[in-house]
């Protein structure tokens, strides 16, 4: 064979496309750019190629696997000799430090290497694939990462989601847009606080400002200096070109998406980024679109139950269930995201007369969270997994 290796590589390629690794698809696979596969009869086939470096080890393949625990990137030497393989066990498990997993991959034509490199495999962490009969066959897979990405995901999403959940304390999204814009507009030697005093009258105490900026921070739209972000950047200069213009009085008392509907676009894209809101949507658009805030809560929390309990009750440590009463419910998200959801389009109802009261006067079991209906009807796109 003239190009052996190539031709390995190239049979690997094809199976993990096929196949998949270890019962997941395999999303996307890079093969290295090794001048033996560039100038091979299967150059074209191995597209896309690159220098594959993680620091000073360089595997044959890296793809990336859609796990239920999470997305997954492995790395893989392919050896084409038999005599090769220990070599080739040493340099993936090099990788083990830049891969969630590694493999390494050998034909094994006569049969008589698989148990001697399973033991090793075993030892060093590494998975084998191996080549026979024209089949590849995961003998042993590699060791699980560490950490493993379901758990530092669902670390990442805590942090992320639960500052929504229990820190916006304004019942209206225009609030921590004109936030954005101010910042983003203003004279650098003046305040943020004293910008939107004189540009945003609609916040007239200063603990509503704070309040507004503390939002808009914890919306990604500006940083801990006041400054805006990338995404509040691009926000700020949507607002502009959407006609925004702080000193014109909009009527808070109406639903903004029919005051201004494209200024309520601009909020639901900008609370659809939190993982609140999407549990919040994805539990509805699942069950139909619409539910009682307990069943809401219950639902949820099947699904992630540390963000659930931040988001709908006082007491996160909590479980939420059918028998709670309202004093049991976080009041920030009953009333105030959830106004914020209804002025953005996102929920058909808003807040329910009983909320934003004295939490023993709130009533959850007539609390009717709803999908707008073209919200509830939508296909539902990646950006709610």
């Amino acid at each position: 064979m003239a190009h052996p290796e190539a031709s390995v590589v190239h049979s690997l390629k094809q199976h993990l496309l096929r196949r998949g690794l270890q019962g997941a698809r395999v999303g996307r696979i890079l093969v290295d750019a090794d001048p033996a596969y560039v100038r091979s009869p299967y150059a074209s086939r191995l597209e896309p190629m690159t220098r594959l470096s993680l620091e000073e080890a360089r595997p044959d393949i890296l793809c990336s696997l859609d796990q239920t625990s999470g997305r997954l990137v492995a790395g893989i030497e392919v050896k084409a000799a038999n005599g090769d393989w220990k070599k080739g066990m040493t340099q993936a498990h090099q990788y083990r430090m830049g891969v969630h997993h590694a493999w390494l991959a050998i034909p094994d034509r006569a049969g008589d290497i698989v148990r001697s490199a399973t033991s090793m495999a075993r030892d060093t962490g590494v998975g084998l694939l191996v080549l026979q009969s024209e089949q590849w066959q995961e003998v042993l897979p590699p060791v699980d990462p560490r950490p493993t990405p379901r758990i530092v995901s669902h670390a990442a999403a805590m942090l992320e989601g639960t500052p929504v959940a229990r820190s916006l304390q304004l019942n209206h999204p225009l609030n921590y847009l004109a936030v954005t814009f101010i910042a983003d507009r203003m004279n650098p030697a003046s305040s943020l606080m004293d910008e939107l005093a004189r540009q945003w009258r609609d916040l007239s105490r200063a603990d509503s400002r704070r309040l507004a900026i503390s939002g808009a921070m914890t919306l990604g739209l500006i940083d801990l200096d006041g400054q805006p972000t990338v995404e509040g950047r691009s926000v700020a200069d949507l607002l502009e070109a959407l006609g925004f213009d702080p000193a014109r009085s909009y009527d808070k008392r109406k639903r903004l998406t029919e005051v201004d509907p494209a200024l309520a676009a601009v909020a639901r894209f900008v609370l659809l980024r939190q993982p609140a809101v999407r549990l919040v949507y994805r539990t509805l658009a699942e069950r139909g679109g619409k539910l009682k805030l307990p069943a809401l809560a219950i639902q949820a929390a099947q699904e992630d139950a540390a963000l659930a309990g931040a988001l709908f009750l006082a007491d996160p440590s909590g479980q939420p269930m059918t028998t709670l009463d309202g004093s049991a419910y976080n009041p920030s998200t009953v009333f105030k995201l959830k106004q914020n959801l209804w002025h953005a389009g996102l929920l058909s109802t808003k807040a329910h007369v009983s909320a934003g009261k004295r939490a023993t006067d709130y009533e959850p079991d007539e609390d009717v969270w709803a999908l707008e209906p073209r919200e509830a009807t939508r296909v539902r796109g990646t950006f709610l997994s």
